[in-house]
């Protein structure tokens, strides 16, 4: 025996504000997720719609039940979902760490990372600290990072 098709029904309203989404929405699983809704007003069952979609039946089941309980909100991210940062830049405690790491190891993300992870007691990669170091000096807040302005104007990472 198998499950009854699932499909909703939109309005004229809801299919246009849902073709707009796809138009100009920026994130692309927010985009995927209105066009699901839209093949399942079309007729189009939940495997077919996750064969298109490239997602599994489940996913399309939980977006079909986000829109019917929230509507178009029911398919954002919502706040909190997602991997924590390992390091933040608005923790004044990072800011700090990583500036002693980078005063005492200049281009070194080898040993600032090891500093990092002493500091914070937290593992994490030399890639993260890298990532890190950029976003403070593409943010503005660097200005403590370069400990010495005689050596390299520029904050390069080797290693």
């Amino acid at each position: 025996m198998s499950r009854p098709k699932r499909c909703i029904s939109l309005s004229d309203t809801e299919k246009l504000t849902l073709q707009e989404a796809i138009k100009n929405h920026p994130k692309y699983e927010f985009r995927r997720a209105c066009q699901a809704l839209l093949w399942s007003h079309k007729g189009f069952s939940a495997k077919e719609v996750a064969g298109h979609t490239e997602v599994s039946q489940h996913s399309v089941g939980k977006w079909l039940s986000a829109w019917q309980e929230l509507g178009l909100v029911g398919l954002m991210r919502q706040k909190g979902q997602g991997r924590k940062p390992i390091l933040n830049l608005t923790n004044s405690l990072h800011q700090q760490a990583l500036s002693r790491a980078v005063t005492a190891h200049y281009q070194d993300a080898e040993r600032i990372k090891a500093d990092l992870q002493t500091a914070l007691g937290q593992s994490m990669s030399r890639d993260t600290v890298k990532r890190f170091l950029k976003k403070m000096t593409t943010t503005g807040d660097a200005s403590d990072v370069q400990p010495n302005p005689n050596k390299m104007p520029k904050l390069m990472l080797m290693g």
